[in-house]
């Protein structure tokens, strides 16, 4: 195999919860035991500003705006409020959400996508240049990583037993090699008995442990692009095996985050029967209708495509939804997928999905890119509602699975499983009670 060596741009280093100092107690505040008490504190930790703390925040960032254009805005959608004892909370993302949600602060908006960089234009411009547009794997990349978790020694640890489940690569049509080069502990793969893909470790806690359980694995793996020309699907596409498991698993309803919206649906496609033209068709209506907005924690949102469609807004896990819910409501496959964005500069979570024609395969689909109407080209303009890009660490084929090893108490992410998770035999311990980091380690282009 050879290597192109590319300069890595970024590290790739992004710490997404931080170990704050927690005094030594029998029940630290991130410990969660019941996962009705955890909800119910995830929820009031998001709506966590009162009405003038929140009006303080918005006029700080934008002094023109009275309290008169703030409940304009609430009732608008572009700020989120809920009653929590009797009192108006706001969310406490939403001051700085509101240039993202309203043109009259953020100026107007036309879609996903048209703000792409210069560089996503030109890497999208890549891919289509060297693919054949049949599905073809192209702009292959060889990616070595670290991800580690790091958990504080307390007291009320002691005599028990951590258990740790980080993120793993899938083997896919784009990810293939997956290896664990190197590992802090025994661990156990959880390949192919979860939707979720991870790898577990366990170790005691005694009076010897260190200051910080330190938990962590180095791994390999080759992504490739991926591009389905419109014209080869219209091509090849075939009439649905309604009798294949594929089919009946991949178009039903999977309660809460799954859903049908016939009349939605409906509305959207009009009288189009293909297939492919529908999936474009709701494609865009997402992209118009739905601008990006920083969320709420999953596990506090009961259904997440309608929460969507409710506040008018939605970040890339909760536009996937709506996606899929659409498109099987439409009686056309669509699954999740998930984990991480790698592009240089911009290493984070995100979520995407797919679609599956008959004759054709599964098509990835990401509508958070939306359409990149500035480039030249017009398979490059409508490159990601066919195509997807090399740099991704997709490890979730579907949502609300259930862990391997399984899970004893409420997860962080219920949803979703991006982040990794932790918990001992007396709870689950969400943040900020421990913290992680993924470190892109080498990335090169493979010949």
């Amino acid at each position: 195999m050879i290597r192109k060596f590319i300069p890595i741009i970024s590290s790739g280093l992004l710490m997404l919860s931080s170990c704050t100092e927690t005094k030594v107690t029998d029940n630290p505040v991130w410990l969660e035991k019941d996962s009705l008490a955890a909800i119910e504190s995830r929820t009031r930790s998001d709506f966590s500003l009162t009405m003038d703390q929140a009006q303080q925040q918005i006029k700080e960032l934008y002094p023109n705006v009275t309290n008169e254009d703030i409940e304009r805005f609430i009732s608008q959608k572009a700020l989120e409020v809920k009653v929590i004892d009797g009192q108006r909370m706001m969310h406490r993302k939403s001051p700085r959400n509101l240039k993202l949600l309203s043109t009259e602060i953020g100026g107007e908006w036309s879609g996903r996508g048209f703000d792409a960089l210069p560089n996503d234009m030109a890497l999208v411009d890549s891919i289509t240049s060297v693919s054949k547009a049949e599905g073809d794997k192209c702009s292959e990349m060889y990616v070595k990583y670290r991800f580690s978790v790091d958990v504080p020694r307390h007291d009320f640890l002691l005599g028990d037993t951590l258990k740790v489940w980080v993120p793993l690569p899938i083997e896919s049509a784009r990810q293939s090699n997956v290896n664990i080069l190197s590992a802090s502990h025994d661990y156990v793969r959880s390949t192919d008995k979860s939707v979720h893909n991870t790898i577990y470790f366990a170790t005691p806690v005694n009076e010897s442990s260190d200051s910080i359980i330190h938990f962590e694995y180095v791994g390999e793996y080759n992504v490739a692009a991926q591009y389905f020309g419109p014209n080869y699907i219209i091509k090849n596409i075939k009439p649905y095996d309604t009798e294949s498991d594929l089919y009946k698993n991949y178009t039903c309803v999977e309660l809460p985050h799954i859903v049908k919206f016939d009349s939605l649906a409906h509305e959207i496609v009009g009288d189009e029967k293909c297939p492919f033209r529908q999936s474009e068709l709701v494609y865009d209506y997402i992209v118009k209708n739905f601008p990006w907005a920083g969320a709420r924690e999953y596990s506090t949102i009961e259904c997440l495509p309608q929460y969507v469609i409710d506040e008018k807004h939605g970040d890339c896990g909760q536009v996937a939804l709506l996606y899929i819910s659409i498109m099987r409501t439409l009686g056309v496959p669509a699954r999740w997928e998930s984990g991480w964005m790698l592009h240089p500069g911009q290493v984070n979570l995100h979520d995407w999905a797919e679609v599956y024609f008959e004759g054709i395969g599964w098509v990835p689909i990401d509508a958070s890119f939306g359409r990149y109407k500035s480039c030249k080209n017009t398979a490059s303009v409508n490159f990601y509602s066919t195509g997807m890009d090399q740099y991704r660490f997709a490890t979730n084929l579907g949502v609300n699975g259930t862990l391997y090893p399984a899970k004893k108490f409420v997860r962080s992410e219920t949803v979703d499983f991006q982040m990794g998770e932790v918990e001992c035999s007396k709870g689950n311990l969400f943040y900020p009670g421990w913290k992680k980091k993924f470190e892109i380690l080498e990335m090169n282009y493979v010949n």
